[in-house]
């Protein structure tokens, strides 16, 4: 029971959780895409407060929460660099405008906003023919003193390191991956194929979309990755698993990712978002 002082007629003290997130987000063109059409939001959904922190941050969370997101445009020109800069508007405005919604219902709240940031997008190719076909991944986390509920559309992915151990939270949503889980393709085949990088579903290329979600308990000293595959794709998660048990420091952890796709050959834009997760604290306010 949440304990509390009377104080006359109607004030009292009251306890919330807060847990100190220490966070990083960086992204880089890579050596032969010629824009970046990656995008990524470290949003506090409490303040409403927007930050794109290259260099370390820390934030105290409380619900409704910290919001986590990266988005990897495709489509011609500057098609994909629109679909992922307005699907995360979208997200970000619809959390924000939810208010207590999204602290009662983290995952359903981050999965209704997906759905409109599909419908945002694909109406804006509707509006701009030069466009149509545009389409964006969107991997999205909102994160709360003790829990992490994350909504995924196409391939960009969520990690946790926990215990020196790295486990991907999400699955792609390719068609390899889809060839993999009904033994089409083996581990090995995926590497080679040439559906890799096909897309089973996207933000805004049709007027329906399905976000996959997922909830995670999270502990102290845990770690969050967020990343598009111009990261997961040329460096092994074990490369990756590597680096976050290396280099404790948020900052730099973003910045050795980025590299080591960079040395991998670049192929892609690559983006990350590191989230490390501090001790978990109460504050106690007076209402």
């Amino acid at each position: 029971m949440m304990p509390h002082v009377s104080f006359g007629s109607d004030e009292y003290l009251a306890q919330r959780r807060l847990r100190l997130l220490t966070v990083c987000g960086g992204t880089d063109i890579g050596s032969i895409r010629k824009q970046n059409q990656d995008t990524f939001v470290i949003a506090d959904l409490e303040s409403g407060s927007i930050s794109r922190p290259s260099v370390r941050t820390d934030v105290s969370v409380s619900r409704p929460g910290l919001l986590l997101l990266v988005c990897d445009g495709m489509g011609g020109a500057a098609a994909g660099d629109v679909a992922a800069r307005v699907a995360a508007e979208s997200i970000q405005h619809e959390l924000e405008a939810a208010g207590s919604a999204v602290a009662r219902a983290p995952g359903p709240s981050l999965e209704h906003a997906i759905v409109g940031a599909n419908q945002a997008v694909f109406n804006e190719a509707q509006v701009h023919p030069e466009d149509r076909g545009m389409g964006t991944t969107c991997t999205a986390a909102i994160v709360s003193p003790d829990r992490v509920a994350i909504a995924q559309v196409g391939d960009s992915r969520a990690y946790l390191l926990r215990d020196g151990q790295l486990r991907v939270l999400t699955r792609d949503q390719s068609i390899a991956s889809e060839l993999l889980g009904n033994g089409t393709f083996s581990s090995e085949d995926i590497a080679h194929s040439p559906f890799r990088h096909l897309l089973s579903q996207a933000v805004g290329t049709k007027d329906h979309v399905e976000p996959v979600g997922t909830d995670q308990e999270l502990l102290e000293d845990d770690r969050l990755l967020l990343c598009s595959d111009g990261l997961h794709g040329p460096v092994s998660d074990a490369a990756i698993a590597d680096i976050l048990n290396r280099t404790p420091d948020p900052f730099a952890a973003a910045q050795a990712l980025i590299a080591a796709a960079l040395a991998a050959g670049g192929p892609d834009n690559v983006t990350v978002v590191v989230a490390n997760c501090g001790p978990l604290r109460r504050q106690t306010t007076l209402h």
